[in-house]
């Protein structure tokens, strides 16, 4: 079968997915704006975006025209391809930067299955204390959602990673949706490692207890501010405590924080003085080599995300055999199917949560040392499985039993 990939950011979610496809022996070609490095297998097509000056416009116009630029420039890439005597038997997109818009235009008879990743809601918005969505927050929703919109109505497919994103989507789209997980690598299982070094300054022996904290960038709505208030009231009870936070300073989903200041920032600044920062080290982002020897050592990976989009991470980290704390929210509940060592708290209470961080740290410290292995993963969202279970969505996709 000959796949067609488009994703601006590529390989994206198709990370994994991309070379286990080739593996099953489809011919693979992709678009995107990146050169980041992929499997040498895949024809890559780039295109090139810049943003032009803009002024005296709408707000939101400013990303819609980079949405139909995008779209075109990928359009193009694709109208590249028809040239050229190739054409592809199905199209997987992502359509959350605007290269879906056009592919329908230029192979119209084409299978489009598209990964929407959430439909958003009010909630997904709201920063606590906030309760209602001021008016230009609610416009800037609904734009987001007339993309979303647009891939729906083009595509034959859409494939959702977990059920509570799905649930989000609107009923009159739930007919195309299907829930598939992009797939966990099965080498990560490879067990616990007893001791790391980042570094040359820090070295964690056998001995030491590990927690740690993964996100993108560190910001509230992945829970960061609530991770360091949980880690404030657990210090003092293991003065032993080692904290490994991985991610960068910015913000992916939370918006800005006030001008000259970060989310890192407002969170410590909260907490000041109430944390031994000498026990907490800020490692930014690392390889996903690297990433996956952290989870391998944590004594207890901490994920407090708010109900919006699972990040591969966590994941990642149930496969490495790490234990994991997770909030009790409707998106990180739907962790009980996933199979792993999962504990759940609430982690808006620092006491409840720091004293949920010490009752795993201790549970999971002890079986490291004494090599007891985690449960693993669910066979269910493993990539060699995932990737056998979107091949026949495709090839159903292609034969018309859709």
């Amino acid at each position: 079968m000959r796949i067609l990939l488009v994703h601006q950011n590529f390989p994206g979610q198709f990370r994994d997915l991309a070379p286990a496809l080739l593996d099953r022996g489809h011919e693979l070609k992709a678009i995107a704006c990146n050169q980041r490095p992929t499997d040498p297998r895949i024809d890559v097509l780039h295109y090139g975006h810049d943003k032009p000056e803009r002024s005296g416009i709408h707000t939101l116009t400013g990303e819609v025209d980079d949405w139909l630029r995008r779209g075109t420039a990928a359009a193009e890439q694709a109208q590249a391809l028809k040239q050229r005597g190739w054409a592809p038997d199905v199209m997987l997109a992502h359509p959350g930067w605007g290269e879906a818009l056009f592919l329908k235009q230029v192979f119209d008879a084409t299978p489009l299955v598209v990964w929407p990743e959430l439909w958003l809601r009010d909630e997904h918005l709201l920063d606590p204390p906030q309760r209602t969505l001021e008016l230009g927050q609610r416009c800037y929703l609904r734009s987001k959602n007339w993309l979303v919109e647009a891939a729906l109505s083009d595509c034959e497919l859409a494939v959702l990673p977990t059920q509570y994103q799905a649930d989000c989507f609107p009923l009159r789209w739930q007919h195309k949706i299907r829930v598939l997980h992009e797939g966990v690598q099965d080498q990560l299982q490879q067990g616990r490692l007893q001791q790391l070094s980042l570094g040359e300054e820090l070295t964690l022996t056998p001995e030491v207890p590990v927690l740690s904290f993964a996100s993108r960038n560190l910001e509230p709505l992945r829970g960061f501010d609530r991770f360091l208030a949980g880690v404030a009231w657990l210090q003092p009870r293991m003065p032993a405590l080692q904290t490994l936070v991985v991610g960068a300073w910015g913000s992916s989903y939370s918006g800005d924080p006030q001008a000259g200041c970060t989310w890192k920032d407002l969170a410590l600044q909260r907490l000041e003085g109430q944390l031994d920062l000498s026990r907490i080290h800020f490692i930014g982002h690392l390889p996903h080599s690297e990433l996956i020897k952290v989870f391998r050592r944590s004594d207890l990976h901490t994920y407090l995300s708010r109900s919006f989009v699972l990040s591969w991470s966590l994941l990642e980290a149930i496969a490495c055999g790490t234990p994991v704390l997770a909030d009790t929210n409707p998106m990180l509940l739907e962790l009980k199917r996933y199979g792993g060592e999962v504990h759940f708290a609430d982690s808006h209470l620092a006491e409840r949560l720091g004293a949920a961080m010490e009752a795993g740290l201790q549970r999971g410290q002890k079986h490291r040392m004494e090599g007891q292995a985690a449960a693993p993963l669910n066979p269910a969202l493993r990539l060699s499985t995932t990737a056998q279970q979107l091949e026949q969505q495709l090839l159903d996709l292609q034969q018309g039993r859709f």
